[in-house]
Formats: C-alpha cells, sequence, structure tokens
C-alpha cells in the first residue's frame, strides 16, 4: 500500500525533512563502512549456537529479490550529477536486485483507441506519458536488471463504474475486453518504443482494498477470476509470453481466498503463472505475529503447483525510517516470507522515496541518504543467485533466523544469519554433504554496513563465527 504518500507526505514532510533527516551532503552520502572487533570467544555475554546446513533438503526455486519505483518517478532523474548515477549504481548495480516493479500506466489510453477491442487504433494510444518511470526501467536494465513486473493500480478512468481512478470502484464488465486489449498495448507498446519487456503483469493491485488517495480499483474473487480468463486468451491470442500475476492482495490473510475461487476454475488457472501478495496484515516490528498466514499461502502454492511472489512490504512511517531496527524487521520479514511463506521472490515497496526507502531523495537539497534497511536487502539481493534453491537451515537458538541457498550449477552455498536479540554468539556452523574449506563474511551490524570481514576458514567443515547482537551475516562460498 501506498500510505502517507504523494501530495500528503511532500506537504507534511517539507519542514521535518529539510531540518531532520537532510543534513549536509557529507552527511547523507556516506555508507557508514568499517570494521568493528568483537571478542571472538568466551565472556559472560557470549552464548555457544549450533547452525546446520543439509543440501540435499531442497525446497523452492529462488526467483529473485527487487523492488517498486511506483510513485516519485522523477526523484533520481532529477538529483544533479554525479548523486544521479550514484543513486542508479547503489539501486541497480550494487543492491544486486533482480526484479524492477512498475505501475502500468493508464494514461496510455486516456480515450477508448475505438469502439473495438479486437483491434489496435495505434494512433489512439500515447507511450510518452511516462517517461519518468521508463527512463528508470531503462537505466535499470542498463545496469543488469532483466525482470520487468508491472501492476495495474486501476484501469482507465473510461472502464470504470465510479469514471475516476482514485477511491475503488470496479471494472465494468462490459470492459473486460477493452482492458485486456489496454493491457496487451501496454506490453506490446513499452517493448517496442522504449524497449523494455515487461515479463510479468498483476491484474491489480490490492483488489482488496480502496482509498481516495490514489489510484484503486477492488475485485472480488470471483471477479478477478472472470477478467483473468479474458486477458489470459487475448494475451495468448496475440502470442505474449507475458506472465499474469494474482491476486496481489493487500493483506496476505486473504490471499487463500481469492486463489482457491480462481485456481478451482480450470478455464482461469490455465492463465495464472505466479501467485503474489503483499503482507500489510502482519505487523512491520513483530514479523512472527502472523505466521500462520504465510504457511497458508504456502500451501496454495504446493496446492496448485503455483510459485509465490511477495511483491510489496515496507515500513510506510518515518519515526523510526533508516534505523537499525527497521533494517532488522526488514530482514526477518524476508527470511519468514522465504521460509515460511516458501516464497520465490521478495520484493519491497519503495526502493526510493521521500524520508524513507531504501534510499531516501530530498527534493529540496537534492542530496540522497541510503538508509540501514537497503543493507538488509542486500545481504539476500546480492548473494542470492536466480536459480537457487533454498535448503535446510536450522540454529539452535531461537534468536538466531538462518536460511540457505544452493546455487546447483556451482555449488555455490549461501547462507544468510540473523541475529534478533541483544547476546553475542559464537556460531558453528557444519554443512552436510559439500566440503567447504572457506566462506565469504559479510556482516551488518550497529557500525557496520554490509561490510566484508575476513573470510571464514573450515575446521572439520565446521566454520566458527562471530554473531553480534542485532546483526545480519551473510556466509557464501
Amino acid at each position: 500500500m501506498k500510505r502517507h504518500m504523494l501530495l500528503i507526505a511532500l506537504l507534511i514532510l517539507v519542514g521535518c525533512i529539510v531540518a531532520v533527516f537532510f543534513t549536509t551532503r557529507s552527511g547523507w552520502n556516506r555508507e557508514g563502512v568499517g570494521i568493528t572487533t568483537y571478542p571472538p570467544s568466551g565472556g559472560a555475554q557470549s552464548t555457544v549456537v549450533s547452525i546446520r546446513v543439509n543440501p540435499s533438503i531442497k525446497y523452492q526455486v529462488i526467483e529473485g529479490f527487487g523492488g517498486s519505483g511506483a510513485y516519485f518517478e522523477s526523484l533520481v532523474h532529477d538529483l544533479r550529477e554525479p548523486l544521479r548515477t550514484q543513486v542508479l549504481d547503489l539501486l541497480f548495480s550494487d543492491l544486486g536486485i533482480d526484479i524492477y516493479r512498475m505501475r502500468v500506466w493508464s494514461l496510455i489510453e486516456f480515450y477508448n483507441d475505438d469502439e473495438d477491442p479486437n483491434h489496435f487504433n495505434w494512433d489512439g494510444f500515447n507511450f510518452n506519458t511516462d517517461l519518468d518511470q521508463v527512463w528508470n526501467a531503462q537505466q535499470a536494465k542498463s545496469r543488469g536488471v532483466s525482470k520487468f513486473l508491472a501492476s495495474v493500480w486501476s484501469p482507465p478512468w473510461w472502464m470504470k463504474n465510479t469514471r475516476k481512478e482514485n477511491g475503488g470502484g470496479y471494472l465494468l464488465p462490459e470492459m473486460y475486453e477493452e482492458f485486456a486489449e489496454w493491457l496487451a498495448a501496454y506490453v506490446i507498446g513499452y517493448k517496442e518504443h522504449h524497449g523494455i519487456e515487461i515479463g510479468w503483469i498483476s491484474i491489480q493491485n490490492e483488489p482488496d482494498f480502496s482509498t481516495e488517495d490514489w489510484e484503486t480499483c477492488v475485485y472480488t474473487p470471483e471477479q478477478l477470476r472472470d477478467v483473468v480468463k479474458v486477458v489470459g486468451r487475448k494475451f495468448r491470442a496475440l502470442n505474449l509470453t507475458t506472465k499474469i500475476l494474482l491476486p496481489e492482495v493487500a493483506q496476505v490473510s486473504k490471499a487463500p481466498d481469492y486463489i482457491e475461487v480462481i485456481m478451482s476454475d480450470p478455464e482461469a488457472a490455465q492463465y495464472v503463472d505466479v501467485l503474489n501478495f503483499h503482507l500489510y496484515d502482519i505487523d512491520y516490528f513483530n514479523p512472527d505475529s502472523e505466521i500462520i498466514y504465510l504457511e497458508k499461502v504456502a500451501e496454495c502454492g504446493l496446492k496448485y503447483k503455483r510459485p509465490l511472489w511477495e511483491t510489496e512490504y515496507s515500513y510506510l512511517e518515518f519515526a523510526k525510517a533508516g534505523t537499525l531496527e527497521e533494517a532488522l524487521a526488514e530482514a526477518q520479514h524476508i527470511h519468514n516470507t522465504l521460509v515460511y511463506g516458501n516464497a520465490s521472490a521478495y520484493l519491497v515497496w519503495a526502493l526510493f522515496w521521500i524520508g524513507n526507502g531504501l534510499i531516501s531523495v530530498n527534493p529540496f537539497t537534492g542530496d540522497y541518504k541510503v538508509n540501514t534497511v537497503y543493507y538488509a536487502l542486500k545481504h539476500y539481493s546480492k548473494f542470492i543467485t536466480p536459480g537457487s534453491r533454498r535448503i535446510y537451515s536450522l540454529s539452535t537458538d531461537g534468536d538466531i533466523l538462518t536460511s540457505a541457498f544452493l546455487d546447483e550449477n556451482t555449488n555455490r552455498i549461501t547462507v544468510v544469519i540473523i541475529n534478533r536479540g541483544r547476546r553475542q554468539f559464537n556460531a558453528e556452523l557444519s554443512i552436510d554433504n559439500i566440503v567447504k574449506t572457506s566462506m565469504e563474511q559479510y556482516r551488518t551490524s550497529s557500525t557496520e554496513n554490509c561490510v566484508r570481514l575476513p573470510d571464514v576458514q573450515s575446521s572439520g567443515n565446521v566454520f566458527r563465527i562471530v554473531i553480534p547482537p542485532e546483526s545480519i551475516i551473510t556466509l557464501v562460498g
């Protein structure tokens, strides 16, 4: 969801951002690197923990990690050089994301191109109304991002019962064919005019939510079922390879109801490639509060043999934006979504934003700040290669969360460890069946931001590492 956004966000933040968040350029552009030395063992405050990784027990294939550039699309483009290039490199190179999420642009067909949904009157489409978002996507593509997902926030106004895009409303049944034509035109046009191949389309962002503050459209499970049949037939008739995602509900607890209605219909199910959802009914700073929701949606994925993608979630307020607390919570949400939700992809909401997001951009001073939550995602996105399999991993202490991933082509293993408690741990990590002599080590803590530490050497295929309080560690080898 897009809480506290757009004009409201700007009005609220004009005073507080300039005074509090945005200081000098040197303060904003620092990434805070440096290595803190922790005692290697012993001491009253150290606890021993064992971590076991077993590559022979395999789970889902990982498609990748990413985030959205929707709304405030011009923030990065409007930065002066060299700051603009710095931010682009941080987002699309250093972070290692694979998936960039956009919003399907309703203004490409502000009025109906003609009265025939089976005929494209290309003179009735305008693919130059979305240049900032297109520019961002092109910059991502030039830096190696290859997967582009587009979500519908609302159909064009003339397709809806309310005759407007904000405030919910619904897609008129007599406009289902026109809606399918619009989506097909978007996919075709963005490839031909901008060189952006939309690999995935989500038919509706948050069909279970409406607000007057931004574009929304409400669907019941039955309505979404009926629409996907029309869109799927259109894409197939045009030989479009773009995959369809749904239901992309705001609340993951609602996903099973939508999924059951849609996927139990064989005609609708044949067009659905990915099941996706958001996490806005889970308390951001209490990630374990509703693990049951993730387990239930995981059951849906297994039942209908479809991959699961989490396609939007972030901390949407400002009080704790940029803090280690926010970063640790984000890391735990990623962990829970991959482990309990069996998800193949995890996308944050705001790659860049005003006052929060992975990178905060100040449009008033023209500066930016890399927030600690950026590094929380980086611990996964930078090191887990697409196509890897999640494998068995478990620790002997509840404060230590572990997940592990195997690149079956290279036997490279990535282990992400989160210490969500305030104790320091001395960990002994063992890997079954595969011999590793050393692993690279990266750490985020109260004083470090995904800093590379000396490689960890194995002794009897056991790796001994120090895990500081409230930290994230990634091991790769």
